[in-house]
C-alpha cells in the first residue's frame, strides 16, 4: 500500500510540473518550458522546470503540508548562478503559489520599471 501512496504523491508533483510548464507557455513567457526529466539529476541544469528563457530556478511542491522552510532549503539548494530559486507550491483545491526572496522581487519589479520608462 505504501508503493501506491508513494506513486500517487509523485504523480501529484508531476501534474503540478506539467500545470506550471503549460502556464508558462500559455503566458507567452517561453513556448519551451516542460517539466525537467529527472527533477535536479543533471549538473547542468537543476530545477523542476526547463524554461530557458526565464531566468529562475523552479521547485515545485503539491502537498498539502506545506514545509516551507524544507521546500525553500530545497529549491537554493538547486538554484543556479543568475537563476534564483522560485518555490511553486499548491495542494488540493489550493491555488499556485510562487515563493521568491525579497531581493529577487525587487529586482524583477525594477526590470519591469526600467522597460516601461
Amino acid at each position: 500500500m505504501k508503493a501506491i501512496a508513494y506513486r500517487s504523491k509523485k504523480a501529484k508533483g508531476k501534474r503540478l510540473e506539467k500545470r506550471v510548464s503549460q502556464l508558462i507557455r500559455e503566458k507567452g513567457l517561453d513556448d519551451k518550458a516542460r517539466p525537467m526529466i529527472g527533477s535536479g539529476a543533471f549538473d547542468n541544469y537543476k530545477g523542476d522546470i526547463y524554461s530557458p528563457s526565464i531566468n529562475l530556478t523552479f521547485e515545485v511542491k503539491n502537498q498539502e503540508t506545506v514545509k516551507l522552510w524544507e521546500y525553500w532549503e530545497q529549491a537554493k539548494d538547486q538554484e543556479q548562478a543568475y537563476k534564483p530559486a522560485c518555490l511553486i507550491v499548491s495542494g488540493n483545491f489550493r491555488p499556485i503559489l510562487a515563493v521568491i526572496e525579497m531581493d529577487t522581487l525587487l529586482n524583477i519589479l525594477l526590470e519591469i520599471k526600467k522597460l516601461n520608462e
